[in-house]
């Protein structure tokens, strides 16, 4: 009989074959593909109740040395295994109702699957080599989905921008896992979780956060992740939810004794997740697509699991992560109902009074919302509270958690009352089948995961300001003034996407683009230039050569045996009757000379 847990690495391989059958034979996707993610949850669902005796391993091959291509299971690789799987489960099904109707369908859920397995490839990697390995994957495969629709230029742009963005966070990962290679001979995590402080491991510690700011969306790196808005929102609840934008908060957590042995990587951390929160929540407040209003919660709530995590609060940061894949996942899906309800629409000024056309979807965005501003009672609220607990001991960081706590209270009130009440404006339908009986599952979580998360020694007095504050967010939302100089910052995105369109874009790429072009033109092409005028020079050189000395040698030797034979030519006349005479005056010649002598 085979045994689920020794073969506990098998869980990523489901969703690769999946993908490659899909494929290989293009049919049977929207089984195939659920299938084979099913079948990673079930397995890592066996392994997580099962005991274990401590942390699994299994090692497949020896890349290098140091470079072991091992699996390592333990308490929160399984976790994320769970929350990965189980997420992607629901939103492969609720997928084959919404993407019915694309062109590609085949193609959708072969990346899907991939994006899955580099997942659980990330998760289950008992060192960062692999985890690399696990973290490209997932930039790929969601370069692949956001570019989904790639005959449309806009959606061709964004998904390049997410890509080259993720790319330039990872180049300070692969950095920071080099010197570490060099200090440790390896890059174990339990290895790494023991080197003793320094400078070295200190540069290692914030290479290594800065590839957590590009995959989690972070100052200085988030600006990207708005912008993958254009795919399918299937892909932005699985990205969103929790798999590719919480890989950074994974990765701290499995780091966390390496980062509290370097607490200033730490408190940088925690000061990038505290800005960044507080910056998209105020984006967020003043957005009107619905799709990027989720987006930049988003950003904000990884925020407040970098400002955990920095703090040494690594418990907190993965129990929001927890309760953050179900009421994130739900507002996406649900979102995705009413975007397709309205064909398309997104603008959320142009929604409203949809209460009544979706009933059951105005209930679970509710219940989602809800859990994300962190009403009493609901998952989002405890978890919210353990961060806000792990900040109390810094009042800055208490006040901005306390005030994206309100902002985010304030823009999911200001989200629905827009949708769903007032007048309207369109015709809808109430989504089923798929599209529906999947969101309970993540209503439930929603609801109730809170009550299983890792609850210390209750502060009373964190809990209730955490919920006047939240409730007064959701109560000021919907009539909530922004100041006009605010509010334009604010829509504006604080300038920072314009400062990086202007850098990056305008001075770099098009000014450096006609710099290149000089360089090119006057400097590059000398090169081939020079050799080629050398060539050249010594081809007219070999050939004046070839022409007047070697030619010419042939020329007077010939010249000189046409000079020398003139007096045999002279007598060469081809007449018989010159032959004979010269014949016969030879004799009379020779005759006389003879009676002579």
């Amino acid at each position: 009989m085979v045994n689920l847990v020794a073969n506990f690495w098998w869980i990523p391989l489901y969703p690769l074959f999946g993908a490659a059958i899909i494929a290989f034979i293009r049919r049977g996707a929207s089984v195939i593909a659920p299938l084979m993610v099913a079948l990673s949850f079930i397995h890592g669902l066996i392994v997580y109740s099962s005991p274990r005796g401590g942390t699994l391993d299994h090692t497949l091959t020896q890349w290098m040395p140091g470079l072991p291509f091992r699996f390592a299971a333990d308490d929160l690789s399984l976790l994320m295994v769970l929350i990965v799987s189980g997420i992607g489960l629901l939103i492969h099904i609720y997928s084959i109702g919404y993407m019915a109707k694309e062109p590609g369908f085949w193609r959708y859920f072969a990346c899907l699957n991939l994006f899955v397995f580099f997942m659980l490839l990330l998760v289950l990697a008992s060192n960062l080599a692999v985890l690399f390995a696990g973290w490209e994957g997932v930039g790929l495969a969601s370069y692949l989905l956001i570019g989904f629709h790639h005959d449309r230029p806009t959606v061709n742009r964004n998904a390049n921008k997410a890509f080259l963005y993720n790319r330039a966070g990872d180049a300070g990962f692969l950095l920071g896992t080099l010197i570490l290679l060099s200090i440790a001979g390896n890059v174990e995590f339990s290895t790494i979780n023991k080197l003793p402080a320094s400078g070295l491991t200190l540069a290692a510690a914030l290479l290594l956060a800065l590839g957590a700011t590009g995959k989690s969306a972070q100052l200085p790196l988030f600006v990207w992740l708005p912008d993958a808005m254009v795919g399918p929102t299937p892909v932005s609840a699985l990205i969103h939810a929790a798999t590719m934008v919480t890989a950074g908060i994974y990765l701290f957590a499995r780091l966390a004794p390496f980062l509290a042995a370097n607490p200033d990587a730490g408190l940088v951390i925690a000061i990038l997740g505290a800005a960044t929160s507080l910056i998209a929540a105020t984006i967020a407040a003043v957005e009107h697509d619905i799709k990027r209003i989720l987006a930049y919660s988003t950003v904000s709530q990884l925020g407040l699991m970098f400002l955990a995590a920095g703090l040494g609060a690594t418990e907190a940061a993965m129990f929001h992560v927890t309760t953050h894949a179900f009421f994130k996942a739900l507002l996406f899906l649900t979102a995705g109902n009413i975007i397709h309800a309205l064909h398309g629409e997104q603008d959320i000024r142009y929604m409203g009074g949809l209460r009544d056309k979706m009933p059951w979807t105005f209930r679970l965005m509710t219940l989602a919302a809800l859990s994300l501003a962190g009403f009493p009672g609901l998952a989002g609220f405890f978890s919210k509270d353990a961060i806000l607990v792990a900040a109390l001991k810094y009042p800055v960081f208490f006040a901005i958690a306390l005030s994206v706590s309100f902002l985010t209270g304030a823009y999911s009130s200001r989200m629905l009352w827009a949708v769903f009440f007032g007048t309207y404006q369109r015709d809808a339908h109430e989504a089923h089948g798929n599209m529906l009986h999947t969101l309970w599952p993540l209503a439930i979580g929603s609801a109730l995961a809170g009550y299983f998360g890792p609850h210390g020694e209750l502060a009373w007095g964190v809990m209730l300001t955490s919920a006047l504050v939240s409730l007064s967010g959701l109560y000021f939302g919907r009539s909530l003034r922004i100041p006009v100089v605010l509010k334009q910052l604010f829509a504006r995105r604080w300038f920072i996407n314009d400062a990086y369109e202007a850098v990056l874009v305008h001075a770099v790429t098009r000014k450096g683009a006609r710099a290149a072009n000089w360089f090119d033109s006057n400097l590059v092409d000398l090169i081939p230039h020079v050799p080629s005028s050398a060539t050249t020079t010594l081809g007219l050189l070999l050939g004046w050569f070839d022409r007047f000395v070697v030619d010419g040698l042939v020329r007077l030797t010939a010249a000189l045996f046409s000079l020398s034979s003139y007096p045999l030519r002279l007598v060469q006349s081809g007449r018989i009757q010159h032959y004979a005479l010269a014949m016969v005056l030879t004799l009379a010649l020779t005759l006389g000379w003879y009676l002579l002598a």
